[in-house]
Order: C-alpha cells, then structure tokens, then sequence
C-alpha cells in the first residue's frame, strides 16, 4: 500500500461496525526479530483470530528486500509519518479514539498539545498500565473491559514491540475498538520527547542512527546487537509468496462429533472415540493418582475423554487406587519400561481418539485446561500443545524450553539458572516471564504435560525407549517438528506439578547426562556431538562436590557405563485389560 491506500483502510474499518478489529503495525528489523523467522513469536499474528492485521513496511531494509525481490519499490509507512494524517481524518469522520501506553506525564503532554492543536478530536480515554498489569490475563481482561466502557473506534497502543502486537491479539477485540494500531514510539512523538530524524537521515536509511544518538543507553542493543542478526535473518529467509500453514483446515481439526451421552465427569471406554485419550504412566504414584483423576472429572463435563494408566509400580499399590474408578483403564506393564516405555505401553491400548494428553501422575488440571489446549491445537493445526505448569507455591516453572546446542549447554554449564536475562543462544531454558504469558511456538518442552494431535502421533510413532528417562520428550518433540507439525505453548491451560516425582539418586542424576549426550549423537552429528558431549562433562566436573556428579561425569567418559544405569525392565507378566 501506499501511504493514501494505508490511510483510507483504517479509517475506513474504524467506521465499519460489521468488520472484525483491524490491528495494524508497522514492519522493521526489530519486527523481524520478535515475528521472524526462528523467533520466540513466530506466527503469532498469523493465526485464526478476532483480530485481523495489516502489516506496514517501516525500515528501510525491509523497504529495500521487498524491492529485490518483487522488482517493485515499496514506500515505507512508518507509524509516526501515519498518526497526525489519520487523526486528521479520524476528526474529520467524528470518530472516538482513545490512548494505551506511554507514562501519565506523557499523556498529559499529548492532551495538552491536543487542546490547542486538535480540538476537533475527540479523546474518550487514556490508559497507562503497568507491566504487570500487561503481564496478567485476569487484569488484561478488565483493562480490556474498562476500555470498551469508553467505547473508543480507534485504539492506539503503545506498548513498545513485541508487547503491543501481542496484547492486541489476544485481548484487543474485548476493547471494542474497530482499529488498533500498534506504533509504540508514537505516544512520545506526541507528546515532544522525542524529536523525529530529519528529512535528510530518513531518506539515507540513518534514521536508526538519529534515534541511538537520542537514547544511546535505550536503543544500544536493539541497533548494534539485535539488527545485525535480524539483517541477516531478513536477507536469507525473505521470498515473495506465502506459505500454506501445515495441517491448514486439516478434518483432524475440525470440531469433534459429539459421542454417546453418559454421566457428568464419566470417562469413556478405550473402545469409543473420545475427543482425549489421556495417558498416563505411573511409578509408586498411590498417593498422587486420586487428586489426578478428581481433576480430570471436571474436564470431562465438557470433553470426552478417556483415561489410560500404565503402572511401572513394583507393587499393586497404584492400581489398588485406581480401581475406585472403574472407568479408568489400568494396567501393570510387567514392570520398569520407564517413561517412554510406559507411554507407549498405554497408547497401545488408548484406542481411537482425536488427541492423546500425556501426564504426568503428580499433576492436578485447573478447570479449563484441556478444553484450552484443544482451541490452541483446533486453531493452529498444531501437532503438540503445552500449558503453563505452576509449582505448589503458585509460581511459573520455566518448561518451556530450545532446542539442544553446544552454545546452550555452554551457557547453561557456566551459569545455570543464574544471569536469566542471557541471549536464548546462551540458555535451553526459556526464563523470560513474557514466554509464559502469550501463546506462541516452541521447541519443545517438559514431559509432564503434552497434548498430540493423532495425526502428530501417527506420523512420529512410538516413543524412543533407548531414552527411558530424561530427555524422552526432547526427542519426541524434535521428531514432531521433523514431521512438519509445530509445537505450541498455551498460557490459559493452567496445571500444577509437584516436581521431583521420579526421585533421585546418583544413577538417576547421571542418567541425565548420559540421556543428553545420547540426544546429541542422535541429532547434532559427530563433531557437534563430541563438542556437546565435552561440555556436558566439564559441567559435571564443575560439580563434582555434589551428590551424583561424580557418577555422571564418569558415565560421560565412558559409554560402558551406560549399561549399568536405570533401564527398562520386565519382572513381571504384564496384565492386559
């Protein structure tokens, strides 16, 4: 579009109460970096949703790949050349606009320049909330909820990228406002606290260079750090087409057709097709299955679901528990086959479903959970869904998690959980608090809670039980993502975990190691492999002073080892259903 063509969309939109919320952001190199290619929002804003986005080119680089590659000039829109034209005409048209982001002082400054300079315009409303508000679903909602009882048609959110963008998606259409645009440096372009580059930068691509002048501590890392990599990113992964989502209006999506009827919070048999078939694997868990199964009840007045066990127990403990509940499948495997054995063990005997959870038996699910994950999977084609998982004091616990690297084992090696602010190629762990408020993709995450399509598990197949223990879904989740399917991170399904149920001992901590470094052979090649493996062990040196290292550090030295840790087992006939 040109700047003409931008401009009439908006306001066009703004007047039109049949069309759906209009979110419009402008394209740089830090859009890039937050939406492009291997970011952490990667199809955020693509996704089926309430609101639709008209994406603008800003910079200059994004101006000038568009031109190499379309063999047409592109002009840039950038929000701050857009905002005093369309508020002209949104005057113009009597249309209600109202302000989110920036300080209370910088508001101020902006209704007091619109005294005088705009009285036309008509302001319902300002609003200046705190991070933590932003970082809060309940308290996002009634931010929404207060904004709509102003009844603005045009909202202009200045959250700073990628916060904007992201608040707009999932909470913009409660706002009421027909148009949202995203132009985070706008509110101090108002407001004179920033002073716009000068023609002569603008037109030499330097404008960059103006505003790192201005705010050189502020803009630092985004220009000199972040650009470079988002350059190259733009360079190498930029074509003209548009790519069809995997799995795009797949039938293994769409709604599922409803089953027999049966008493509220009733699982189905194995033998019906259920919506979920939840499968999970047990070990000395007579304590924990109770609380499980309650939850899972609840989930079932809205889903069908049916629930398989598979008992790695050394007693009858476990399923002594389940046999409270007769519409519960459970069964002995015969005995230890591990996680990945387990798990395969009861998909043997899940039957047909149109999904299949994962769980661990320490969980508890919060009302919603399941039907959440569905939506997210139903909304994306998704291949794997996860939720937040909370600790027994309430707190997030950081499951999401990149895909294994010698630079991250580095990081992780040197640092650990400390210095979580650190690049992501310095960290497998995702500490950042903003992951874990917005749904977005991901490499993969912990196995306690893993909802898969049937057509993921059907094109992925059994899990690998070479793995027994650790890094199992590591794997899993890298064979999904080989497959074609993405992996998704819902933050509305809630489930609280009751960490360290597997136990711990010298083996066990060693296990760990070695499950990493056999993840590595598998994937990352020789001499990556050898590399990965060499910093897995100087991390277990480091530790040496602390219990179990000792044995993982001499695991990782040797692979003849690796016969005498924890292994699959069978002690037993298992018991069929």
């Amino acid at each position: 579009m040109d700047a003409e063509g931008a401009l009439r969309e908006m306001l066009d939109r703004a007047g039109s109460p049949e069309a759906p919320p209009l979110g419009v952001c402008s394209a740089n190199l830090d859009h890039i970096r937050h939406f492009g290619t291997g970011s952490r929002w990667i199809g955020t804003l693509d996704q089926p949703a309430p609101v639709e986005w008209l994406t603008l080119i800003d910079g200059a680089p994004l101006a000038t790949e568009a031109r190499r590659i379309t063999s047409k000039t592109w002009p840039r829109l950038a929000g701050s050349d857009l905002i005093h034209p369309f508020l002209t005409g949104a005057a113009a048209r009597g249309l209600r606009v109202g302000f989110l982001g920036g300080s209370e002082e910088t508001q101020k400054m902006i209704a007091g320049k619109f005294a005088t300079e705009r009285p036309e315009l008509t302001v319902v409303g300002w609003w200046a909330p705190a991070r933590s508000t932003l970082g809060d679903a309940a308290a996002s909602r009634q931010l929404a909820e207060e904004i709509r009882a102003a009844a603005p048609e045009v909202l202009v959110v200045g959250l700073g990228k990628p916060r904007q963008e992201l608040w707009i998606a999932e909470y913009g259409h409660l706002t009421g406002a027909k148009v949202l645009l995203a132009f985070g440096a706008v509110v101090d372009f108002l407001a004179g606290n920033v002073r716009r580059a000068p023609q002569w930068a603008s037109s030499h691509s330097l404008e960059w260079a103006w505003r790192l002048m201005l705010e050189p501590r502020r803009l630092a890392r985004r220009y000199l750090v972040e650009g470079p990599e988002a350059y190259v990113k733009l360079r190498t992964s930029s074509r003209n087409g548009i790519e069809q989502r995997l799995q795009e209006q797949s039938p293994e999506y769409g709604v599922p057709e409803p089953g027999p009827s049966r008493a509220p919070g009733s699982f189905a048999p194995v033998a019906e097709r259920a919506d979920v078939a939840v499968v999970v694997v047990t070990y000395n868990n007579a304590e924990d299955v109770g609380p499980l199964v309650a939850s899972l009840r609840k989930e079932a007045h809205n889903v069908s679901i049916k629930v398989v066990v598979a008992d790695n127990s050394p007693d009858e403990r476990t399923l002594l528990e389940l046999a409270h509940h007769p519409d519960i499948t459970a069964v002995r495997t015969g005995g230890n086959l591990g996680y990945a054995g387990g798990i395969n063990a009861a998909m043997a005997l899940a039957g047909d479903a149109g999904s299949y959870l994962i769980l661990n038996p320490d969980l508890r699910v919060e009302p919603g959970a399941v039907a959440a994950m569905l939506k997210r999977m139903n909304a994306q084609g998704a291949g794997v869904v996860v939720p937040v998982l909370l600790d027994d004091d309430g707190t997030i616990y950081p499951s999401l998690r990149r895909e294994p690297g010698v630079l991250r084992a580095l990081g992780d090696a040197a640092l650990g959980s400390y210095v979580k602010g650190r690049p992501g190629w310095l960290s497998e762990m995702d500490f950042d608090p903003e992951s874990y408020v917005h749904g977005h993709r991901v490499d993969w995450a912990t196995g306690a809670a893993l909802l898969i399509s049937s057509a993921a598990a059907e094109a992925v197949g059994a899990w690998d039980e070479r793995f027994f223990l650790y890094s199992e879904e590591t794997d899993y989740c890298h064979r999904v993502r080989d497959a074609g399917f993405s992996i998704w991170f819902e933050p509305a399904a809630r489930m609280w975990h009751e960490r360290g149920g597997s136990g711990s001992s010298p083996a066990l901590v060693a296990l760990m190691s070695v499950n990493r470094v056999r993840y590595a052979d598998k994937y990352l090649g020789r001499g990556r492999a050898l590399a990965f493996r060499g910093v897995v062990l100087a991390a277990e040196v480091a530790r040496l002073n602390k219990a179990g290292h000792r044995d993982a550090a001499l695991a990782v030295l040797s692979q003849r080892r690796w016969e005498a840790l924890p292994h699959a087992t069978r002690t037993a006939t298992a018991v069929t259903p």
